[in-house]
């Protein structure tokens, strides 16, 4: 697996985090380091980082995201999941904003301001990281450049993988409702329904991943939240992450898992990762009992929409809110 070239490279540093950034691709958060114990807490493709300039379209907008996928952080804008005609143009799988290059206007070794300018969508993207202690800060601006609303899915895809992930982590989401995918709902749950969360069949409890050797998919998203937020905590590492997202602006998080289940294209059984994605939609398209898939909330012409996350990574007496085990 390859790591991008230090010349591709954007490093925060404090003295408990290293954050990398790729401004040249979608300005991903590649790597989420502990400095004490040097584990990144993000997943990494079987395939690693490819230079995006080196590949060549494979055919549609989801082989081409996937291929220059190698990992990490991204923010989905404009669009998330599958691509779709929005205002007479195809917003391609995932989102531009995912996979161009984005424009640094500062940059120390604690923080980082980008802008990117879309062309499936007349907007602006702004983003401030930032490294403070054992906190990562990311403060986000989207503009509207028309006088036009425009139709906007914002969703954040942190995804985290092996060693901080393994069987004996847990996840906790104060989430009471879990949506199941219309049409890829994985090994678990059946298509397309409301359910409890977070236990399927009273046997399988989401919040436990399964053994490297037990394969498992899901893909859904949660809703109904007591407040928003996960904690995932480690006990192989030492190290729980605390992630915390504005419930205004992201009423639902995307939920996935890929643990060994998912044979051919693009995981070949190889991936063992786990996903929860503050998210401004349901993914997919079309209803869901009282729920409306894909319903992009509109950004009014010529205004913005702004929101905060963070992500705090310490050791697990230090973080609150660990799920019985």
């Amino acid at each position: 697996m390859s790591a991008p070239p230090p010349d591709e490279c954007l490093v925060l540093r404090s003295a408990e985090l290293e954050v990398v950034l790729l401004p040249g691709k979608g300005a991903d958060i590649y790597a989420v380091v502990d400095r004490s114990s040097g584990v990144d807490l993000l997943f990494k493709t079987p395939w690693g980082w490819r230079d995006p300039r080196s590949l060549p379209p494979f055919g549609d907008s989801q082989r081409d995201w996937l291929a220059r996928y190698a990992g990490g952080w991204q923010v989905l804008i404009p669009n998330a999941g599958p691509a779709r005609h929005v205002d007479g143009t195809l917003r391609g799988y995932h989102g531009e904003a995912a996979v161009v290059p984005w424009q640094v206007h500062a940059a120390d070794d604690r923080c980082a301001e980008l802008t990117v300018d879309l062309i499936t969508a007349p907007l602006r993207v702004s983003r401030t990281v930032t490294v403070t202690g054992p906190e990562l800060r990311i403060r986000e601006t989207i503009e509207n450049l028309s006088p036009d609303p425009v139709p906007l899915m914002w969703v954040h895809h942190p995804a985290f993988g092996a060693p901080f992930i393994d069987e004996h982590a847990r996840i906790q989401v104060a989430a009471h409702t879990i949506v199941s995918d219309a049409h890829e709902p994985g090994t678990l749950l059946p298509a397309d329904r409301i359910a409890g969360f977070p236990l399927v069949d009273e046997e399988y409890d989401l919040r436990i991943p399964p053994p490297a050797t037990v394969p498992r998919s899901v893909f859904a998203a949660l809703t109904d939240f007591d407040r928003p937020g996960c904690t995932i905590t480690s006990p192989t590492t030492g190290l729980a992450v605390e992630l915390h997202w504005d419930a205004e602006v992201f009423p639902y998080a995307w939920f996935w898992q890929e643990c060994h289940a998912s044979a051919g294209y693009p995981w070949y059984r190889r991936a063992y990762v786990i996903a929860v994605e503050p998210a401004n939609v349901l993914p997919g398209d079309g209803p869901v009992g009282p729920l409306r898939r894909g319903d992009s909330p509109l950004l009014a012409g010529g205004t913005a929409a702004d929101t905060e996350l963070t992500l705090r990574c310490g050791g697990l007496t230090g973080c609150p809110g660990q799920p019985a085990r």
